[in-house]
């Protein structure tokens, strides 16, 4: 994780010009930014000129895009216009690694059309899609185990997104599951862990994909035992090229691959 504060002294008067300027800016981050985790913007209770930006980016790759995107070097010449000097600003890195929770980010679900689904749910929920991503898994255990070639779009809209799932063979992504939620998608910071706890738990595994016999798992479905819904566990390292995926709907690279 990466953190950035920044200082200002405000000009006297310059106060509401530099609100709008800043709501703007939060707004085109919130948009375009998904690596972008937390970005406040907050002022002294002792002295109404000072302000604070406390801005944290998952990964440095964020970050960095964040310094290049146009809309923030538009944004820096009307910063300065209202402030009385430049703002004062510090990099930080984790000491500690952050505690990364399990969270619900997606809801997955097998079509037997793929285009025609995302027509359909274009025009019934009007949101867009991403472009297909294929992807070439070495190794689905659902529960035989077998290479697999699994064709996805995710909504490009906010969390939990909307996944849809080119029908495909006779294990979990088969059409027999379509016309239903396959499943709820979270992330986890520790696939060996998470398998050992279910496994522990006595929760069924409907599907585990993998580089090789040998890998932990990338991904993995429960059965459908927790009141019959199943879950979708990803690893937290296929977090950034899947929100790169939804923003600009088109996927940067393979998982698992």
């Amino acid at each position: 994780m990466i953190t950035v504060t920044a200082v200002q002294t405000v000009k006297p008067g310059m106060e509401p010009e530099l609100d709008e300027l800043m709501q703007d800016l939060i707004d085109k981050i919130k948009e375009n930014e998904p690596g972008c985790v937390r970005f406040d913007y907050v002022r002294a209770d002792d002295d109404g000129n000072t302000r604070l930006v406390y801005e944290q980016y998952r990964d440095p790759i964020a970050f960095e895009y964040h310094k290049t995107t146009p809309y923030l070097q538009e944004f820096i010449p009307k910063l300065l216009r209202c402030l009385e000097g430049f703002p004062e600003v510090r990099t930080y890195g984790d000491v500690l690694a952050p505690i990364v929770p399990p969270s619900f980010f997606h809801v997955g679900m097998v079509v037997p059309d793929l285009d025609a689904a995302v027509a359909r749910y274009s025009d019934v929920l009007g949101m867009e899609f991403t472009e297909p991503a294929v992807f070439d898994v070495p190794r689905l255990e659902d529960p035989d185990p077998h290479p697999f070639k699994l064709t996805a779009v995710f909504s490009r809209s906010e969390p939990p997104y909307y996944e849809l799932i080119q029908a495909e063979g006779d294990g979990i992504c088969s059409v027999a599951h379509a016309g239903k939620i396959l499943y709820y998608g979270v992330w986890e910071p520790d696939m060996a862990g998470r398998l050992d706890t279910l496994r522990a738990q006595g929760v069924g595994l409907d599907a585990l994909f993998r580089a090789d016999a040998d890998a932990v798992p990338f991904a993995m479905i429960t059965a459908p035992d927790l009141l019959g819904a199943r879950i979708e566990y990803v690893g937290v390292d296929s977090m950034g090229p899947i929100e790169e995926w939804v923003r600009t709907g088109v996927y940067p690279g393979g998982i698992g691959g």
